[in-house]
């Protein structure tokens, strides 16, 4: 079962954050130099911080490392190709996309 994925992104800091999961973050983990994980206290990926809006999601280790489930890891390689070809040409300031639909924030 997909989960629901809100997915903000900051066009002026040039980054995006994608919560997984409405837990608090307990711990953050930083699994490449441009990527962020962030973990639940029962070690459940709660969200992943892109510190670049381009950054390559390092899906395999998502799955070896962090554990997060096939059908999460298929809907993160559904978002990430859209979320710096989408949002690169959008005006500055903090956009909101949740499960697909645009809203701003």
């Amino acid at each position: 079962m997909t989960r629901k994925f809100v997915v903000e992104v900051d066009t002026t800091a040039d980054a995006a954050y994608i919560s997984m999961s409405d837990e608090a973050v307990a711990e953050t983990v930083q699994v490449t130099d441009d990527v962020l994980v962030d973990f639940d206290e029962f070690r459940i990926v709660a969200g992943i911080e892109l510190l670049r809006i381009d950054a390559d999601i390092p899906f395999q280790k998502l799955i070896d490392d962090c554990h997060v489930h096939s059908d999460d890891v298929e809907t993160l390689r559904k978002l990430r190709p859209s979320i710096g070809h989408h949002f690169r040409s959008s005006s500055e300031g903090t956009t909101r996309v949740v499960q697909g639909a645009l809203t701003s924030a």
